[in-house]
Protein backbone atom coordinates (compact mmCIF):
# COMPACT_ATOMS: atom_id res chain seq x y z
CA UNK A 1 0.00 0.00 0.00
CA UNK A 2 2.98 2.56 0.81
CA UNK A 3 4.58 1.82 -2.48
CA UNK A 4 1.50 2.33 -4.14
CA UNK A 5 1.05 6.03 -2.47
CA UNK A 6 4.91 6.75 -3.48
CA UNK A 7 4.11 5.92 -6.92
CA UNK A 8 1.23 8.17 -7.26
CA UNK A 9 3.37 10.71 -5.32
CA UNK A 10 6.23 10.63 -8.14
CA UNK A 11 3.62 10.35 -10.68
CA UNK A 12 1.80 13.69 -9.55
CA UNK A 13 5.11 15.49 -8.81
CA UNK A 14 5.68 14.26 -12.50
CA UNK A 15 2.34 15.56 -13.56
CA UNK A 16 3.14 19.15 -11.69
CA UNK A 17 6.60 19.65 -13.37
CA UNK A 18 5.54 18.96 -16.96
CA UNK A 19 2.31 21.48 -15.97
CA UNK A 20 5.02 24.18 -14.96
CA UNK A 21 6.53 23.47 -18.35
CA UNK A 22 3.87 24.36 -20.32
CA UNK A 23 3.26 26.85 -18.25
CA UNK A 24 6.90 28.50 -18.48
CA UNK A 25 6.68 27.96 -22.36
CA UNK A 26 3.08 29.64 -22.67
CA UNK A 27 4.42 32.34 -20.97
CA UNK A 28 7.55 32.94 -23.05
CA UNK A 29 5.42 31.99 -26.16
CA UNK A 30 2.88 34.89 -25.04
CA UNK A 31 5.77 37.24 -24.30
CA UNK A 32 7.80 36.95 -27.37
CA UNK A 33 4.48 37.39 -28.95
CA UNK A 34 3.77 40.49 -27.90
CA UNK A 35 7.48 41.77 -28.03
CA UNK A 36 7.13 41.23 -31.55
CA UNK A 37 4.25 42.81 -31.87
CA UNK A 38 5.64 46.18 -30.19
CA UNK A 39 8.31 45.90 -32.43
CA UNK A 40 6.19 45.87 -35.31
CA UNK A 41 3.94 49.06 -34.30
CA UNK A 42 7.03 50.81 -33.42
CA UNK A 43 8.17 49.96 -37.10
CA UNK A 44 4.38 51.68 -38.32
CA UNK A 45 4.90 54.31 -35.91
CA UNK A 46 8.95 55.00 -37.57
CA UNK A 47 7.48 54.58 -40.95
CA UNK A 48 4.91 57.27 -40.63
CA UNK A 49 7.82 59.71 -39.20
CA UNK A 50 9.69 59.01 -42.46
CA UNK A 51 6.64 59.58 -44.43
CA UNK A 52 6.24 62.83 -42.30
CA UNK A 53 9.63 64.33 -42.48
CA UNK A 54 9.76 63.60 -46.18
CA UNK A 55 7.10 65.59 -46.66
CA UNK A 56 8.12 68.13 -44.80
CA UNK A 57 11.80 67.87 -46.85
CA UNK A 58 9.75 68.02 -49.73
CA UNK A 59 8.19 71.76 -49.02
CA UNK A 60 11.69 73.14 -48.13
CA UNK A 61 12.92 72.26 -50.79
CA UNK A 62 10.00 73.74 -53.00
CA UNK A 63 10.37 77.29 -51.16
CA UNK A 64 13.78 76.59 -51.70
CA UNK A 65 13.48 76.42 -55.29
CA UNK A 66 11.06 79.12 -55.53
CA UNK A 67 13.50 81.58 -53.24
CA UNK A 68 16.28 80.63 -55.99
CA UNK A 69 14.23 81.92 -58.61
CA UNK A 70 13.45 84.95 -56.92
CA UNK A 71 16.80 85.63 -56.45
CA UNK A 72 18.13 84.90 -59.50
CA UNK A 73 15.00 87.16 -60.91
CA UNK A 74 15.74 90.30 -58.62
CA UNK A 75 19.49 89.74 -59.66
CA UNK A 76 19.05 89.71 -63.31
CA UNK A 77 16.59 93.38 -62.56
CA UNK A 78 20.05 94.71 -60.63
CA UNK A 79 21.89 93.80 -63.29
CA UNK A 80 19.76 95.62 -66.21
CA UNK A 81 19.54 98.53 -63.88
CA UNK A 82 23.47 98.93 -63.43
CA UNK A 83 23.91 98.35 -66.84
CA UNK A 84 21.30 101.15 -67.44
CA UNK A 85 22.84 103.42 -65.06
CA UNK A 86 26.73 102.70 -66.84
CA UNK A 87 25.27 103.72 -70.12
CA UNK A 88 23.48 107.13 -69.20
CA UNK A 89 26.74 107.89 -67.64
CA UNK A 90 28.51 107.39 -70.61
CA UNK A 91 30.94 104.42 -68.31
CA UNK A 92 31.66 101.34 -70.25
CA UNK A 93 28.94 98.24 -69.19
CA UNK A 94 31.19 95.70 -67.09
CA UNK A 95 29.70 92.12 -67.50
CA UNK A 96 27.05 90.82 -64.79
CA UNK A 97 28.69 88.98 -62.16
CA UNK A 98 26.57 86.01 -62.31
CA UNK A 99 27.40 86.38 -66.00
CA UNK A 100 31.14 86.24 -65.33
CA UNK A 101 33.05 83.14 -65.91
CA UNK A 102 33.94 81.11 -62.11
CA UNK A 103 37.46 82.14 -61.47
CA UNK A 104 39.62 78.65 -61.23
CA UNK A 105 42.53 78.38 -59.16
CA UNK A 106 44.03 74.94 -59.86
CA UNK A 107 43.24 71.54 -58.75
CA UNK A 108 41.37 70.90 -55.12
CA UNK A 109 40.79 74.79 -54.55
CA UNK A 110 36.56 74.78 -54.98
CA UNK A 111 34.92 78.13 -56.26
CA UNK A 112 31.50 78.59 -56.39
CA UNK A 113 29.09 81.41 -57.13
CA UNK A 114 25.49 82.19 -55.60
CA UNK A 115 24.18 85.51 -56.64
CA UNK A 116 26.73 88.36 -56.19
CA UNK A 117 28.31 86.01 -53.88
CA UNK A 118 32.14 84.01 -54.53
CA UNK A 119 33.36 81.67 -52.46
CA UNK A 120 36.98 79.84 -52.46
CA UNK A 121 37.73 77.11 -50.76
CA UNK A 122 41.21 76.36 -49.56
CA UNK A 123 41.87 73.09 -47.81
CA UNK A 124 43.54 72.91 -45.24
CA UNK A 125 46.77 70.42 -47.10
CA UNK A 126 46.70 73.27 -49.59
CA UNK A 127 47.84 76.07 -47.00
CA UNK A 128 49.08 74.21 -43.98
CA UNK A 129 50.97 71.58 -42.11
CA UNK A 130 48.37 69.62 -39.73
CA UNK A 131 48.34 71.58 -36.78
CA UNK A 132 50.01 75.06 -38.03
CA UNK A 133 49.66 78.07 -39.21
CA UNK A 134 52.36 78.80 -41.61
CA UNK A 135 51.85 79.32 -45.37
CA UNK A 136 53.26 76.33 -47.30
CA UNK A 137 55.29 77.80 -50.45
CA UNK A 138 52.92 76.41 -53.17
CA UNK A 139 50.09 78.11 -50.97
CA UNK A 140 52.11 81.49 -51.76
CA UNK A 141 51.41 80.84 -55.70
CA UNK A 142 47.57 80.17 -55.62
CA UNK A 143 46.94 82.90 -53.01
CA UNK A 144 48.78 85.19 -55.66
CA UNK A 145 46.30 84.13 -58.52
CA UNK A 146 43.60 84.51 -56.15
CA UNK A 147 44.63 88.04 -55.02
CA UNK A 148 45.32 88.81 -58.97
CA UNK A 149 41.78 87.98 -59.49
CA UNK A 150 39.88 89.92 -56.71
CA UNK A 151 41.99 93.14 -57.89
CA UNK A 152 41.16 92.96 -61.62
CA UNK A 153 37.40 91.41 -61.24
CA UNK A 154 36.24 91.74 -57.88
CA UNK A 155 38.05 95.56 -56.77
CA UNK A 156 34.95 96.90 -55.14
CA UNK A 157 33.92 94.28 -53.04
CA UNK A 158 34.59 92.77 -49.91
CA UNK A 159 36.21 90.05 -48.50
CA UNK A 160 35.86 88.06 -45.38
CA UNK A 161 38.45 85.32 -44.98
CA UNK A 162 37.20 82.22 -42.70
CA UNK A 163 39.24 79.89 -40.78
CA UNK A 164 37.12 76.06 -40.25
CA UNK A 165 38.58 73.17 -38.07
CA UNK A 166 36.86 69.55 -37.53
CA UNK A 167 35.89 68.82 -33.67
CA UNK A 168 38.90 66.91 -33.14
CA UNK A 169 40.62 68.53 -29.49
CA UNK A 170 44.13 70.19 -30.04
CA UNK A 171 46.74 67.68 -28.61
CA UNK A 172 50.17 67.28 -30.95
CA UNK A 173 50.28 71.58 -30.57
CA UNK A 174 48.58 71.81 -27.71
CA UNK A 175 51.65 73.98 -26.67
CA UNK A 176 51.06 76.66 -29.69
CA UNK A 177 46.95 76.52 -29.64
CA UNK A 178 44.35 76.99 -26.75
CA UNK A 179 41.66 75.10 -28.71
CA UNK A 180 40.28 75.12 -32.49
CA UNK A 181 38.98 78.74 -31.63
CA UNK A 182 42.35 79.41 -31.39
CA UNK A 183 43.93 77.47 -34.42
CA UNK A 184 41.24 78.90 -37.17
CA UNK A 185 41.65 82.38 -36.22
CA UNK A 186 45.00 82.38 -36.81
CA UNK A 187 44.81 80.20 -39.83
CA UNK A 188 42.51 83.12 -41.30
CA UNK A 189 44.82 86.26 -40.34
CA UNK A 190 47.53 84.29 -41.75
CA UNK A 191 45.52 83.87 -44.99
CA UNK A 192 44.69 87.67 -44.58
CA UNK A 193 47.61 89.28 -44.04
CA UNK A 194 50.02 87.50 -46.72
CA UNK A 195 46.85 88.63 -49.15
CA UNK A 196 47.25 92.25 -47.67
CA UNK A 197 50.80 92.04 -48.26
CA UNK A 198 50.24 91.00 -52.17
CA UNK A 199 47.86 93.99 -52.88
CA UNK A 200 44.92 94.00 -50.96
CA UNK A 201 43.70 96.54 -49.66
CA UNK A 202 42.99 96.12 -45.74
CA UNK A 203 39.82 98.30 -45.87
CA UNK A 204 37.87 95.94 -47.13
CA UNK A 205 39.29 92.74 -46.07
CA UNK A 206 38.78 91.13 -42.43
CA UNK A 207 39.07 87.59 -40.99
CA UNK A 208 36.98 85.29 -38.59
CA UNK A 209 37.50 81.83 -37.11
CA UNK A 210 34.62 79.34 -36.97
CA UNK A 211 36.25 76.40 -34.88
CA UNK A 212 34.04 73.36 -35.98
CA UNK A 213 30.83 75.13 -35.84
CA UNK A 214 30.05 75.21 -39.40
CA UNK A 215 31.25 72.28 -40.79
CA UNK A 216 30.07 71.25 -44.88
CA UNK A 217 31.00 67.40 -44.13
CA UNK A 218 30.27 64.87 -40.75
CA UNK A 219 32.61 65.13 -38.00
CA UNK A 220 32.17 61.29 -37.28
CA UNK A 221 34.43 60.02 -40.20
CA UNK A 222 38.35 60.83 -41.36
CA UNK A 223 37.00 62.11 -45.03
CA UNK A 224 34.52 64.54 -43.70
CA UNK A 225 36.80 65.83 -40.70
CA UNK A 226 39.26 66.54 -43.98
CA UNK A 227 36.64 68.80 -45.93
CA UNK A 228 35.93 70.71 -43.01
CA UNK A 229 39.30 71.81 -42.39
CA UNK A 230 39.54 74.38 -44.53
CA UNK A 231 39.74 78.47 -45.12
CA UNK A 232 37.21 80.22 -47.02
CA UNK A 233 37.46 83.39 -48.68
CA UNK A 234 33.87 84.85 -49.30
CA UNK A 235 33.82 87.74 -51.59
CA UNK A 236 30.38 89.91 -51.54
CA UNK A 237 29.41 93.39 -52.75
Amino acid sequence: MQRREMQGWARARAWRRAAVVVVVGLAAAWAAGCGQQQLEEQNVALKKQIQEIQGVNADLQAQMDTLQAQNQAMQSDLDRARAQAAAKAGQPVAPARSQRAKPEFGEGVETAQVGETTTITLPEAILFESGKDDLKLSSKRILDRIVAVLNKDYAGDKIRVEGHCDNQPIKKSKKYWEDNWDLSCNRAMTVLRYMVSKGIDAKRAYAAGFSFYKPVASNDNAAGRTKNRRVVIVVYP
